[in-house]
């Protein structure tokens, strides 16, 4: 647990005020489809929605005053997640959600090519430099019409050049922020992650993507660092979850990191409501 010494350390910056409450309320607009993923941080409400819009297939990065506010920068102290709770009254946001580091994004993939895409990658990453740990999902970011096949070159996280396995896109068609790749019913999908080749822990930069079967639509391929799992199992029934006192350590959240979520939908989440507390720490 990177910044507390020890657990006394953690309980006495919760006792002595070094805490901030962030919150969400995330209402979406898009209809999605029962067992795919989606990316809420498209989703209008609290924070403002995210639309991957910046200069094609150049790497680019999210504001973090943006995203959930995790409060103010605290360097050198560190600051960490202490918990969390999810409520929501729509069924179809019952289901399982992540809490991610959105580190950098690719946007405005061509799902109708089946050139090579180049990535520009001069912004360097902004957080967790040597990719470990990182993966990447594709958000799609115009309607898809789906059954595209490709592959993804990258750096990963111990700086060689890499091929990831060749991945099948979703059959039908995937609408604005539903993670292409996650239907359930594609033997090689429901999955929001990217898999990465034998021998990677990680992603440092991708450098092209080539459809050998197009997709349809655009998307934008998001590097991202899991924080913690969530799970909301019924209609207006909020779930907490406390780290160190009720689970094993205390996610780290950088200054400046873009915090968003992403959720296995049980069933079309247009219309429907969430809203979330998330509560932070810092070190001496």
């Amino acid at each position: 647990m990177t910044g507390f010494a020890h657990v006394k350390a953690f309980a006495e910056s919760l006792e002595n005020g070094r805490t901030h409450v962030g919150h969400c309320r995330k209402v979406p607009s898009q209809a999605s489809t029962a067992g795919w993923w989606v990316d809420l941080s498209m989703a209008g409400g609290n924070p403002l929605p995210n639309y991957y819009a910046s200069e094609p297939l150049v790497r680019a990065v999210l504001n973090g005053d943006r995203g959930i506010w995790h409060g103010d920068d605290k360097s050198p102290s560190t600051k960490h997640l202490t918990d969390m709770a999810l409520a929501t009254p729509t069924a179809g946001l019952v289901g399982a959600y992540k809490l991610l580091d959105y580190v950098a994004y690719y946007p405005f993939v061509d799902g109708d090519s089946t050139d090579a895409q180049e990535m520009d990658n001069t912004l360097a990453m902004p957080r967790y430099e040597s990719g470990d740990g990182v993966l990447a999902m594709m958000v799609a970011t115009a309607p898809s019409t789906g059954g595209g096949v490709f592959t993804y070159d990258y750096v990963d996280d111990q700086g060689v050049s890499r091929t990831s396995p060749t991945i099948t896109c979703s059959t039908a068609v995937a609408n604005i922020a539903s993670i292409v790749t996650s239907q359930q019913a594609v033997a090689s999908g429901g999955r929001p992650f990217l898999p990465l080749a034998s021998g990677s822990n990680g992603i440092r930069s991708i450098t092209s993507l080539t459809y050998s079967v197009a997709n349809g639509g655009n998307a934008a391929l998001v590097l991202v660092k899991p924080l913690a799992h969530h799970t909301i199992l019924e209609v207006n029934t909020p779930h907490e979850m406390q780290f160190v006192f009720g689970r094993l350590g205390a996610p780290r959240v950088y200054d400046g990191a873009y915090l968003g979520l992403i959720m296995n939908c049980a069933a079309t989440v247009a219309a429907g409501l969430l809203v979330g507390r998330f509560g932070f720490a810092w070190s001496e």
